[in-house]
């Protein structure tokens, strides 16, 4: 069985972002096992910066974030959904990034990262804006998240909506909607070629 974590970071519920991974997730096969977590609805702590990880490997900080290392190395398929915030993603979702650290330190310090099994991404992103370059920040931001993580650039989907400002309009947007269907149809792809 396909276990997907599902991860909303927007301090918005049910808003562009949220309701994208909604739409994602009605589309997966039904055999998946997923898992959604609301990040705003947990305590993830900034990270301190303390290095601690980079000696052990494990984060000094006994928060909701410890259970998710587990769910986030064990998982198959890792959705991340962010709105973009002051041209990046929001700030519970950078809270949750800067403390994949520990995934950091573990792959490239300590050398002790499990590579394991194939594992499959998708990163979706929603913007009131419509400028060009209004993801430019974001993208390596989540590149970030899934390359510690163990997923690479080319098992990653990317879907990127802009132009969605008021808290309906993907679900008003059959062209986001469309977008949406197509990343999701990537997504199951990508997993069945693991």
């Amino acid at each position: 069985m396909v276990s997907v974590l599902a991860i909303t970071s927007s301090p918005r519920r049910h808003g562009n972002s949220e309701s994208a991974l909604d739409f994602i997730l009605e589309r997966l096969p039904q055999n998946y096992a997923v898992e959604k977590i609301i990040l705003n609805g947990i305590k993830v702590n900034v990270c301190k910066g303390c290095g601690f990880c980079e000696k052990t490997g494990d984060c000094i900080q006994k928060d909701d974030f410890i259970p998710l290392i587990e769910k986030i190395e064990n998982c198959d398929v890792l959705i991340f959904a962010s709105p973009v915030y002051s041209m990046s993603v929001c700030a519970q979702g950078k809270a949750l990034i800067d403390r994949c650290q520990v995934f950091w330190s573990r792959k490239y310090l300590l050398k002790t990262f499990s590579k394991g099994r194939g594992k499959a991404g998708l990163f979706i992103s929603t913007a009131g804006q419509t400028r060009d370059n209004i993801f430019d920040h974001t993208v390596p931001v989540a590149r970030f998240l899934f390359d510690v993580s163990g997923i690479s650039n080319k098992n990653t989907v990317l879907l990127l909506l802009k132009g969605l400002d008021d808290r309906n309009d993907f679900k008003k947007s059959e062209e986001a909607k469309s977008l949406a269907k197509i990343s999701a149809d990537e997504l199951i792809q990508k997993i069945e070629a693991l």
